[in-house]
């Protein structure tokens, strides 16, 4: 959330971002989330940004980019961190929220959105940063972008 919340200040909105927690010997030499944006991959790919690409389709390109690395087992947790409009049942009324889908390879899986608003903060000197302001996160439990999680591959052989 820290990302999302300095991109938020920094810019006003956020962009899709996959993070993941490598598996195995890699997260005790180097136990940091790893992160990357849209941008990023298509940077490596060696393909610019259109800027057209929608949010479900960068975030779909990011869920597939990890998903065979996910099934290999070499990732222990992912979180899709992506901007979504979030509505309460029986009301039209709609607020931008932060969403982050939680996969752990465990089997956990969740969506957590945490509804904001951004108001420009204005400063006669320095940096100018936007105020952001996030209400009651609501969270309820998900079905996996991946594919099924190594674990539960392994349970579902022996049973």
């Amino acid at each position: 959330m820290a990302w999302a919340e300095g991109e938020l200040k920094k810019n006003g909105r956020i962009r899709p971002l996959a993070a993941w927690l490598p598996a195995g010997d890699d997260v005790r030499r180097d136990p940091q989330v790893r992160t990357r944006t849209y941008s990023q991959m298509r940077a490596e790919e060696g393909r610019e940004e259109t800027g057209r690409e929608t949010i479900e389709a960068q975030e779909a390109a990011l869920t597939t980019d990890l998903s065979a690395r996910w099934r290999d087992g070499e990732l222990t947790a992912v979180a899709l961190v992506a901007p979504v409009l979030y509505g309460k049942a029986g009301t039209s009324e709609r607020a931008e929220a932060v969403r982050l889908h939680i996969e752990a390879r465990s089997g956990y899986c969740a969506d957590i959105l945490m509804p904001y608003r951004v108001r420009p903060a204005l400063r006669w000197h320095g940096k100018q940063q936007n105020r952001v302001h996030f209400s009651h996160p609501v969270a309820q439990e998900s079905v996996s972008r991946l594919g099924e999680s190594p674990v539960q591959t392994e349970t579902s052989r022996l049973g």
